[in-house]
């Protein structure tokens, strides 16, 4: 469903606004209350050639791809519902943020194609996702 603002000019759009695959969106930043903290920029997206699940549906690597990070997701989720591992994961997590000089990217952050520099990251779920997936993807 497709979501458009109209005043003056078109201020915002969201959502699939076409069957050929348009897609737009805007990324909204919360904090642990779900206050907002900032927002992305709005991007736009063309799907030239949207696959079709029920006629081609995943296999072998990428059933394999899927399933991982389903399960790396489930786990983090779990993780972070332990008030213990949250207050590890907590403390490993402000260790890598930017805000003071002395701070570095946590060891195991992957990297960034566009800088070459390891991963940052802003938000504590996404952060410990990426850290048990990192560890997962180098056990396999």
């Amino acid at each position: 469903m497709a979501k458009i603002d109209y005043t003056p000019g078109i201020d915002g759009a969201t959502g699939a606004l076409s069957k050929q695959g348009i897609i737009t969106r805007q990324k909204i930043y919360r904090d642990e209350r779900g206050r907002i903290i900032s927002y992305g920029k709005q991007e736009g997206y063309i799907i030239a050639h949207p696959r079709n699940f029920k006629r081609h549906p995943m296999k072998d690597s990428e059933l394999a791809h899927h399933n991982l990070w389903r399960d790396v997701c489930l786990q983090a989720k779990s993780e972070l519902a332990s008030s213990e591992l949250k207050a590890q994961w907590q403390q490993r997590f402000n260790a890598q943020l930017p805000t003071t000089p002395e701070s570095a990217p946590d060891a195991q952050a992957p990297i960034e194609k566009s800088t070459g520099a390891q991963k940052r990251y802003c938000q504590l779920h996404a952060f410990v996702r990426a850290m048990i997936y990192q560890q997962r993807k180098a056990n396999n």
